[in-house]
């Protein structure tokens, strides 16, 4: 899929990964370190980066989360949304 991704990017686009490799890209970010995920931050708070967000489920519904991140329908990421008491 990683791969595939550069043909739906728009020109100056970018593809972010910290856990998969694929030929012909040019990586940001291999591992992670201070320097590269202070840029990542920079970059998503400045509109530049953008994540492709499926869904949000409570740490409760985690079956349901993990069922979707299996659907093929599923476009993005599917997350966890933690809440501290």
């Amino acid at each position: 899929m990683l791969a595939r991704s550069r043909s739906v990017l728009r020109n100056g686009g970018r593809v972010v990964s910290v856990a998969e490799e694929a030929d012909g890209v040019t990586y940001f970010v291999v591992e992670p370190n201070r320097t590269q995920l202070a840029e990542l931050a920079r970059l998503a708070d400045d509109g530049e980066l953008v994540p492709q967000i499926d869904s949000v489920f409570a740490l409760a519904d985690a079956h349901a989360a993990f069922e979707r991140n299996e659907s093929r329908a599923k476009r993005g990421k599917v997350v966890f949304r933690v809440v501290r008491d």
